[in-house]
């Protein structure tokens, strides 16, 4: 508010009356150069006195008469409630036009002549733009925090199996969310989860937006939840994301949180990149790089599991193993590249032919295994034999193929180990063999001596 000047008082000379004017006049312009609010209130915190003529944007005048604490976004901390001094404290205040103002606050107790309190005197700074700065540096020494944080345990983990677990176990407590997964999207659009921890995404994925880019997208769930979705394509055909989610009601993901959301997709690519990089590596272990099946040693530690052992015996099941009978010839005649088509094409027909459950194997040469798993005699012998037919008719070689197959019976429940199956079974392939080939014949039962011939 503005002040009109006192009358002269009686018996003052008129120069000592300027002076005073004078003084008063220093000391408000001291008060307006070094506060943005100068104030006193009553014994009811009602404001008496307001400078300079707009306060936050209000008309000073407009506050004379109301109570003080209309001011503050919060009833804590309420400067305008206190009894004793104070020195720089901070409170948010309302602007006049519904922004907010952090102010810091200097105030002091008002006394009556007899010592009692009489309201509060005090100016205060506005310190917005100085806690703005003050926020931003904490949200980026947190951001900061929470991506060391990560980054420490994942390359704690130094395996690359361990990397992903531990990155997902860290994530819902450093972005807030309740559940973290990594999903798929396979080629036909479908999608998948392949790693998750807390809670299950799978109600979710149905209203997964559409992946542009690599920036992360955020939407709501069907029940509202908060969904955070950052792609990470994985090689050229591959594309995973990380899907975090909040529950129905919780807050949007803030500013901070998307901005450490985009910094983690870097380090989600490395971990990833090394998880695709270590499936494909264990895959070229178990399996021939020409055919593409299992080799001969993952074929073996698979079939020891499935055998049960040297002392229980397993579930049984049925080894065919197979040898080409003109291979060779086909190498001399046409080339390696013809026997490699003819190898590639066997191996085609051994994927197509057999279930999921059931073992394929080129186990070095021409000779390939397959194990059926649970079948019996019966069914054993009934594969062997549409094999020969269906080798005999593969359009994919230049040279008509056929084989030569040993066909061994593992009842449930016998023991034997997978080196003495594969001696039975290549006894009984053998025996085929020297009977001109393009046939099958059974090997004889465990710890028996004759094959039978087809």
């Amino acid at each position: 508010m503005t002040a009109t000047a006192p009358p002269p008082r009686a018996g003052l000379p008129p120069a000592a009356h300027g002076t005073l004017l004078e003084s008063r006049q220093r000391w408000r312009d001291f008060a307006a150069l070094s506060a943005d609010f100068a104030f006193e209130t009553d014994t009811e915190g009602r404001i008496t006195f307001a400078m300079p003529e707009a306060v936050l944007g209000w008309p000073s005048s407009a506050l004379l008469g109301h109570p003080a604490n209309w001011l503050l976004l919060q009833p804590e901390p309420d400067p305008f409630a206190l009894t004793h001094e104070v020195r720089d404290l901070r409170a948010w205040l309302r602007r006049a036009d519904g922004e907010a103002a952090c102010l810091s606050f200097n105030v002091a107790p008002l006394a009556t002549l007899e010592g009692g309190f009489a309201g509060l005197r005090g100016t205060a700074r506005d310190v917005t733009a100085e806690m703005r700065e003050i926020e931003a540096q904490a949200s980026a020494l947190r951001r900061a925090l929470a991506v060391q944080a990560l980054v420490r345990r994942v390359r704690e983990a130094a395996l690359a199996p361990r990397m992903l677990p531990a990155l997902m176990r860290l994530l819902p407590a450093a972005i807030g969310c309740v559940g973290a997964a990594v999903i798929a999207y396979d080629a036909d659009g479908q999608i998948r989860v392949t790693h998750r921890e807390d809670g299950d995404p799978s109600g979710l994925l149905a209203c997964l937006p559409r992946l542009e880019g690599t920036r992360p997208i955020f939407a709501e769930g069907p029940e509202g939840e908060r969904l955070a979705l950052v792609a990470q394509p994985v090689g050229a055909k591959d594309t995973q994301a990380l899907l975090v989610w909040r529950e129905p009601g919780a807050p949007p993901f803030d500013e901070d949180e998307r901005h450490l959301l985009s910094v983690l997709s870097d380090l989600l690519a490395v971990v990833l990149g090394n998880h695709v990089l270590l499936r494909e590596l264990e895959r070229q272990a178990r399996t021939e790089p020409l055919t593409g099946l299992l080799n001969r040693r993952s074929f073996l530690e698979e079939l020891s599991r499935r055998l049960g052992g040297p002392r229980r015996g397993g579930r049984g099941g049925v080894l065919l193993f197979l040898d080409l009978d003109n291979l060779k010839p086909i190498n001399d005649r046409l080339g390696h590249d013809a026997g490699d088509a003819a190898l590639v094409a066997l191996a085609g027909l051994l994927a197509r032919s057999f279930r999921p459950c059931d073992l394929a194997a080129r186990c070095g040469g021409d000779e390939f295994a397959v194990w059926l798993d649970g079948a019996g005699e019966g069914v054993g012998t009934a594969r062997a034999a549409a094999l020969c037919q269906e080798i005999a008719r593969l359009q994919e070689v230049p040279a008509r193929l056929s084989v030569s197959i040993g066909c061994a019976v593992v009842p449930p429940g016998v023991p034997e180990t997978p080196e003495a199956l594969l001696a039975r079974a290549d006894v009984a392939m053998y025996a085929a063999k020297h009977d001109g080939g393009n046939g099958w014949r059974l090997a004889a039962p465990v710890g028996g001596r004759e094959a039978d011939r087809a």
